[in-house]
Parts: C-alpha cells; sequence; structure tokens
C-alpha cells in the first residue's frame, strides 16, 4: 500500500470514460467519487484546510466542479467523506494484523496493531498529515468525527484486552492511552517525520502494556 487515500490525476493520465454507452450515470458518479477524496486529501496535506478551495480539488481530481456537488455540498462534506474512508480502510488493516496475532497474547497483539497501523501510516503520508494536523480545524462536525475515530480505537483495544482473559478496565483508561499515543504520534507528524513513525512502535507497546497492568480494575466476585 502507497498513498493509496490521496492522489493527484496529472493533466495526461486517462480520464473517465466518454460517449453514449461507455458509462451510465451512476456509473460515472461510483468512479468520481474516489477521485474526488483523494484529491481532497492531497489538496488539503500540501496547502492545509483553510486555503483549500473547492477548485483545488476538482483539478487535482479531473473531475467538473458540478460532479463535484452532485457528490458533496461543500468542501467539508468532501473532507470527513475521505477522512471517514481513509480510517475505515486503516481500521481494517490494523484489526487484520491484530487477528493474526495470537488472541491470549495481550502484548503480541499490541504488537502486531502498532506494527501495522505506523506502517499504513508512514506509508501514507498526506491522509496521515490531513487528518492529524487538518481535521481539528475542519469546524464541530470534523471534531466529532476525529472523537469517534478515538472512541473506536479505544473500544477496540478493550476487545483486544478482553479476548485475552486479562482483568478489564475502565472505558477511560483505554481512551487515555489511545490519547496519549497519538499525542506523540501527533508531533511527530507535525515535526515532518512522518516516515519515522515505525520507530515508536517499542515506544506504544511498552506504554499500552504496562499502562494496562497499572490501571486495570478487578472483576467483580
Amino acid at each position: 500500500m502507497g498513498n493509496d487515500l490521496a492522489g493527484t490525476f496529472p493533466a495526461d493520465a486517462p480520464g473517465l470514460p466518454r460517449g453514449r454507452g461507455r458509462l451510465d450515470r451512476e456509473q460515472v458518479r461510483e468512479a468520481q467519487r474516489p477521485r474526488l477524496l483523494r484529491a481532497a486529501i492531497s489538496a488539503i496535506a500540501e496547502v492545509g484546510y483553510s486555503a483549500t478551495t473547492v477548485a483545488d480539488i476538482v483539478t487535482r481530481a479531473r473531475v467538473a466542479r458540478a460532479a463535484f456537488y452532485e457528490q458533496f455540498p461543500t468542501k467539508e462534506a468532501c473532507f470527513l467523506a475521505a477522512v471517514g474512508a481513509g480510517r475505515d480502510s486503516v481500521l481494517r488493516q490494523v484489526v487484520t494484523a491484530a487477528d493474526g496475532a495470537a488472541s491470549h497474547d495481550w502484548s503480541a497483539v499490541v504488537r502486531a496493531a502498532m506494527r501495522e497501523y505506523l506502517r499504513v501510516a508512514a506509508s501514507e503520508p498526506e491522509f496521515t498529515r490531513a487528518w492529524t494536523l487538518e481535521l481539528p480545524g475542519a469546524g464541530p462536525a470534523a471534531v466529532r468525527l476525529r472523537n469517534e475515530y478515538l472512541d473506536t480505537l479505544a473500544a477496540t483495544m478493550r476487545s483486544w484486552h478482553r479476548m485475552s482473559g486479562s482483568p478489564p478496565a475502565t472505558d477511560n483508561t483505554y481512551l487515555a492511552l489511545v490519547g496519549g499515543c497519538l499525542e506523540l504520534f501527533y508531533r511527530y507528524v507535525a515535526d515532518g517525520r512522518t516516515a519515522e513513525l515505525p520507530e515508536l512502535e517499542d515506544a506504544f507497546v511498552s506504554f499500552l502494556t504496562t499502562g494496562l497492568q497499572r490501571f486495570e480494575v478487578p472483576t467483580a466476585e
């Protein structure tokens, strides 16, 4: 995987098939949507959310402005859809990696998940920059989307932890641990060190495993 979640289509890139009978209207919309999502991430990662315009997005996607508004009412809606699609893709890959580890070995599950998460983030620098640095400033709906993402990560961690047979911690403990990891993640991205994210694997694994050992609460007898 590499830059599957962002991209600019150059002027000499193949366009969508044209002419009667080549693609029906719904097929055209389905083909245009991922181009717009990838172009939005690419533009916002490069110049920032506030500076990005719909014109920037459609130019990168090689899609007409009218086609953009058939899909999205605003730039914000397009960006949130792009982040949501990317988030789902990343989580699928992380869950697949974690499922390949022994479910009873909490440390092994965490390591497999963190290794894949950091690998994917480093391989998708535009998407990583866009959601990490630009999403919080894209309005209240974007903040809610970010919080939902953190909640999903915490809930996934809680599920893995309980499957390992370990005593459960509180919901806020899982959320705090995820937040702690993402703060260091944010600093790397903000400092232009996205390619170096995989080096955080040991720190994240240590933080998550020892953190839960300290804050686990016993189950009721």
